[in-house]
């Protein structure tokens, strides 16, 4: 009996790229014969033609299927809805640009055979990112990898093969900052990895790469956040450190003043270390209100997108 696979994308404005996605991925699906595929494309909110695009090919091969999100929300959310509609033995989730290339499926699918839960891709080389973007990738992998006790794999990207047993318990996880990469490796489960390199976009421009930088940081702390509360371990320890010493400090200072008498008064030390303070103080208020902020969106409990329509056979 044919096992069966979902490959879930998202596509945001990606008219040029989906007809070359679909036409590689029909050739990977005839390679295949042990497979019986579905496509099911998340229309992100495009402004372009890329629902009319889905609709034609679905006119062609009823194969490829498309939900239409009444606005553009996450690239996490998009795949959220993919898995929420999946129900094949299998699920591989995958952008719509074809920098995740088609052709790895079948790698992905070599490493299922050996009975591996999820196959994730680790990608080597991003030559296409600039410099700035790579720094900050592996900053926020290597940060996350030691906050998470090395739960987060480094440089792993959304691209991955999951069987039904992991995609259920990951539909399972409904926190309102979705970061799949944390929640799949939240949900555990027998896991390999393959390697590639990264191709540049076939076409158009990067959706990520128009994110400013400091919407990039914000994105990357609060998965961090979201992961491990190691940070306010952090500031407890910054304080009861800073406590010890204000303690000692006086204590010496105390003893010397009453030896020596009070010393010249040092106005810039003073005020150095006012700042200093206040300085930690707002670094602490800082972490905890990310914290506050990922709670805020939690208790609201609101959906994690809202589809328009489908095009589901």
């Amino acid at each position: 009996m044919l096992q069966t696979v979902d490959v879930i994308t998202s596509a945001y404005n990606e008219e040029e790229c989906l007809p070359e996605l679909y036409t590689r991925l029909q050739k990977v699906f005839a390679a295949e014969q042990n497979y019986s595929f579905r496509v099911l494309t998340m229309d992100n909110g495009s402004t372009d033609t890329t629902w009319k695009v889905i609709n034609e090919y679905h006119n062609k091969d009823s194969r490829f299927l498309g939900f239409r999100m009444s606005r553009n929300f996450t690239l996490d959310a998009a795949f959220t809805c993919g898995l929420d509609h999946a129900s094949a033995d299998i699920a591989i989730i995958m952008t719509s640009d074809l920098q995740d290339p088609p052709e790895q499926i079948s790698n992905l699918l070599r490493e299922y055979e050996k009975g591996f839960d999820q196959v994730l891709v680790k990608i080597l080389k991003r030559g296409s990112v600039p410099i700035s973007r790579r720094v900050l990738s592996f900053v926020f992998y290597k940060i996350a990898s030691r906050m998470t006790n090395k739960m987060l794999p480094e440089s792993v990207s959304d691209f991955r093969l999951v069987s039904k047993k992991t995609y259920k318990a990951m539909r399972e996880l409904r926190e309102s900052h979705r970061f799949l990469r944390g929640i799949g490796s939240w949900v555990g489960f027998r896991t390999s990895q393959i390697e590639i390199e990264r191709p540049p976009r076939f076409a158009g421009e990067s959706k990520w790469l128009g994110i400013s930088l400091f919407g990039v940081i914000g994105h990357a702390s609060r998965s961090i956040f979201a992961y491990s509360a190691t940070p306010l371990m952090w500031v407890s320890g910054v304080g009861l450190t800073l406590s010890t010493l204000s303690f000692l400090a006086v204590s010496v200072l105390s003893i010397t003043w009453l030896v020596g008498g009070v010393p010249f008064a040092g106005f810039g030390t003073i005020v150095g270390l006012i700042f200093l303070g206040f300085s930690l103080t707002m670094l602490a208020i800082g972490i905890l209100a990310q914290y506050l902020g990922l709670i805020y969106e939690e208790v609201k409990q609101r959906p994690l997108y809202v589809i328009s329509e489908t095009i589901n056979s």
